[in-house]
């Protein structure tokens, strides 16, 4: 974590990231991964400026009780698209983060599709579509370690 909060406005992206993650648990999203990109991911301050957002496609299962129930996940989803964790407008002004999410529940070449567009965007640099990578974090892992440690600051380099 200590390469990506170098700064307090990249400390506050995180803030954000975290606080997202919490709201997809307390949804009941609570399995699977996030992929994690955009100039957040990379050094943009040696262009001068600083990233706007974090890039989060979360790649998850539905909640418990709605894996095999498509009414009841198709109202979840309806109710969490306005004002909940499926609003990307919200996302972006409440968590800073510009927000996608991929059901692993769905049919495997659905999954499979979605995964490729995710990977061929992210895999390169926007303006010299310069190969590179993205991080991955599982939706499970306790992050009040890293909570605590943005909480302590650091020298801004």
């Amino acid at each position: 974590m200590e390469r990506f909060s170098t700064s307090e406005h990249r400390r506050s992206l995180l803030e954000g990231l975290f606080q997202f993650r919490a709201s997809l648990r307390e949804s009941g999203i609570v399995s699977g991964f996030q992929w994690l990109d955009g100039s957040f991911t990379e050094d943009v301050e040696s262009d001068g400026r600083e990233p706007n957002d974090i890039d989060v496609v979360t790649l998850a299962y539905r909640p418990e009780g709605l894996a095999l129930n498509l009414q009841g996940w198709t109202e979840f989803v309806a109710d969490q698209g306005t004002g909940g964790i499926f609003d990307r407008d919200r996302n972006r002004e409440r968590f800073t983060c510009d927000t996608f999410f991929v059901d692993l529940n769905t049919v495997p070449h659905i999954v499979a599709r979605q995964a490729a567009y995710w990977t061929a965007l992210f895999s390169h640099q926007r303006n010299t579509f310069q190969w590179k990578g993205m991080l991955a974090l599982p939706l499970h892992t306790d992050d009040t370690d890293a909570i605590a440690a943005l909480a302590g600051g650091g020298e801004d380099e």
